[in-house]
């Protein structure tokens, strides 16, 4: 199972991205973001495993150009997903000082809010507990 090592951090910060099926760079929003990987929000997603390039600019941070792997892919086609379609990129060649560079300009910004719970959920088995709760 994958780890995360770092704390994501919530911003909407564009993101150029480069594939191997697109042609020209695409500008795109990463939607959070740590100093080991990225969500990009997107309606063209490339292929889980494929390797991008990723240029992006923090306050206070030189221009970051990092090779990334798609992680993973999210549709979010039903309407009972919540967020937005995009895919998770881990950063495959980012120096320990970009890394450093990185966490320093995202910190003291909030972390991404979990997300909402689903109606399935509080029908289901977690109905009784949430009843539970609102009693006291």
């Amino acid at each position: 199972m994958y780890k995360r090592f770092e704390m994501r951090r919530l911003l909407g910060i564009p993101i150029e991205v480069i594939t191997s099926l697109w042609d020209d760079p695409i500008d795109l929003v990463a939607s959070n973001l740590s100093p080991r990987g990225a969500y990009i929000e997107s309606e063209f997603m490339p292929e889980s495993g494929e390797h991008i390039v990723c240029s992006f600019a923090l306050q206070g941070a030189p221009l970051c150009c990092l090779f990334g792997e798609v992680r993973r892919v999210n549709f979010f086609r039903r309407k009972s997903e919540n967020g937005r379609p995009g895919f998770g990129v881990s950063f495959l060649d980012a120096s320990p000082i970009q890394r450093l560079r990185i966490r320093h300009s995202l910190r003291g910004l909030p972390p991404p809010l979990p997300p909402l719970l689903r109606w399935s959920d509080v029908r289901g088995h977690r109905a009784d507990a949430y009843a539970k709760v609102q009693l006291f």
